[in-house]
């Protein structure tokens, strides 16, 4: 059985790690987590789906984190949402199987907390891949938080990097004890006042690895939510309007990449072998998203579901 550090003293920091690419990225990120370079107490929360047959074995593998087994397959959110409300640390860390968080993550997100801010996300670069399609994924995705990143007021963290005032989280519970969104959580708590920052030390790296029809299948479920999410609140004529004008999501994402991918001054000969598949992913994104218009629905992959139990 693998050493496996528990919590030294008081919990200040509860770390809640996603489940989403599979046992071997499972099992990396925790063993990294297990060599955290802090003196501070912290915790690691993992919620999975009960459905999930190799968790036995991780469990035995690190038996001083908490793994808490929800009935039923459980979306991304969900599963975010049972782990930050399991957390008893005073700050919560939210971060992704298929990330390995830096030996001074969680020492760097205690020394960031010490400022005003109720968030704050840190920088995502890649593990090191050269496969298009899982690059494609990352600008996709993280793009904006590749390094460099600047210090300072941001819209969002990402959910691979991000943590929180749990008192903070607490304040806006109603918003995230269904589903913790990123854009939800996000605008209420800078509706409440409280301020968002990047830190360029915080850092992650991503290493996820994909397949294409696992890709297009999730960009289309998220564009799909996001569609859905817009629709909501829009009258009918808007509703339609915005179904009419989503094809044209797609080239513009490429374009809005263009200009970062060019300040950042990296891995610029990666995004152009990237073009094509994130191409794919833009255009299955559109699609999904005019289809949310119109039904108003997130798809069955992405539909709200009643709050799943957990057994601790």
């Amino acid at each position: 059985m693998r050493a496996t550090r528990p919590p030294a003293g008081p919990v200040e920091v509860s770390v809640v790690v996603v489940t989403l690419a599979g046992e071997q990225h499972l099992d990396r990120c925790l063993e990294q987590l297990t060599h955290s370079e802090t003196g501070a107490g912290f915790e690691v929360i993992i919620p999975v789906d009960e459905t999930l047959d190799h968790i036995s074995t991780l469990e035995a593998r690190y038996p001083a984190w908490r793994f808490l087994r929800t009935a039923g397959i459980c979306s991304y959110a969900q599963l975010r949402s049972v782990g930050v409300k399991a957390a008893t640390g005073r700050l919560v860390a939210i971060t992704e199987d298929h990330c390995l968080p830096a030996r001074n993550w969680i020492q760097r997100i205690i020394e960031a907390h010490a400022a005003a801010p109720v968030a704050i996300g840190g920088a995502v670069d890649i593990n090191g891949t050269d496969d298009p399609l899982n690059l494609a994924v990352y600008f996709q995705d993280y793009l904006r938080y590749m390094p460099p990143v600047a210090a300072g007021a941001a819209i969002a963290p990402a959910m691979t990097n991000a943590s929180y005032k749990r008192a903070a989280l607490q304040e806006i519970a109603s918003v995230w004890e269904p589903e913790f969104h990123a854009t939800a959580v996000h605008d209420a708590l800078a509706t409440a006042g409280g301020e968002l920052w990047l830190s360029p030390d915080i850092l992650v790296r991503q290493c996820r690895d994909t397949g294409i029809e696992h890709a297009l299948r999730e960009r289309y479920a998220f564009g799909r939510l996001s569609g859905s999410r817009h629709a909501a609140a829009a009258t009918s004529g808007m509703r339609a309007l915005h179904a009419l004008l989503s094809p044209a999501r797609a080239p513009l994402q490429l374009i809005r990449l263009l200009p970062v991918i060019l300040r950042k001054r990296r891995r610029g000969w990666q995004f152009l072998a990237a073009l094509p598949a994130l191409a794919l992913l833009a255009t299955a994104w559109a699609c999904g998203e005019c289809t949310g218009y119109v039904t108003c629905r997130a798809g069955p992959r992405l539909e709200p579901k009643p709050v799943p139990e957990f057994n601790p």
